[in-house]
């Protein structure tokens, strides 16, 4: 299987997962230890601060895309645990109609780090602004059969 396909087949099944779909986020984008999403403001995502998307939606589809990222560095037998630290920066309340999310892997190894970007993706005025900045360092398994 090529690459390519390998990525294709990962963000068909990332999106059927019951709460991306609720959130309204797509995959957009992979590569190796890279991965861009975007996300609908929807009736869903939508409780914060001037109306925004909540900033614990944020963090949780900044925390997904670092996995998503992560994963597309992966051996066989190789599995993200879960997390072991997310730290988030709010900048600008999320408005818009979508937010783009871009995640990053800048270590790679038994903790992976990741860096992650939320941004306005809208094609108005305040397209490409920053909302909010994501660090997750995120912990690695492998099989031992």
């Amino acid at each position: 299987m090529t690459v390519e396909a390998r990525f294709d087949d990962l963000a068909r099944a990332w999106e059927q997962r019951p709460l991306l779909r609720g959130l309204g986020v797509t995959v957009t984008g992979l590569e190796e230890g890279r991965a861009c999403l975007a996300m609908a403001r929807n009736g869903t995502n939508v409780s914060g601060v001037r109306d925004s998307i909540n900033g614990g939606v944020q963090a949780t589809v900044a925390e997904v895309a670092a996995h998503l990222a992560a994963t597309t560095l992966l051996g066989a037998g190789e599995y993200v645990v879960g997390t072991q630290d997310l730290s988030v920066s709010y900048l600008t309340s999320a408005t818009a109609a979508v937010t783009t999310i871009d995640a990053r892997v800048l270590r790679h190894g038994r903790l992976t780090v990741v860096d992650a970007e939320l941004r306005v993706g809208d094609e108005g005025e305040h397209a490409g602004q920053l909302n909010a900045k994501v660090r997750v360092t995120c912990a690695l398994g492998r099989d031992r059969s």
